[in-house]
């Protein structure tokens, strides 16, 4: 049986779905976007946390954009494009709130 997951990717659109590409790799996130050849994934993601040490920035400049030496805003999800022949398995995850 051969999986057409294009349309499987299509019917998840905005779910939170796991998937398991042809080399092992397994990813989750949510399904941001489908086209002809590729499904881009926003994975949530918290390994640039302990990368992130801020730029040193002059005092006048904390106020007016709101950020403190240390501290930048972080992107909550990243894009992950998986293209269509290298997914092995797409399934749907619980998500609560």
């Amino acid at each position: 049986m051969d999986t057409n997951y294009q349309q499987l990717a299509w019917n998840c659109m905005n779910k939170y779905v796991g998937m398991t590409t042809t080399d092992g790799q397994n990813f989750d996130g949510f399904i941001a976007h489908v086209d002809q050849d590729y499904v881009t994934l926003a994975v949530p993601s918290n390994e640039m946390i302990g990368q992130m040490n801020g730029m040193p920035a002059n005092a006048s400049t904390y106020r007016q954009f709101g950020y403190y030496p240390g501290f930048y805003p972080r992107r909550r999800f990243y894009p992950r494009r998986i293209p269509f022949g290298a997914i092995a398995a797409l399934y749907l995850l619980p998500f609560f709130i």
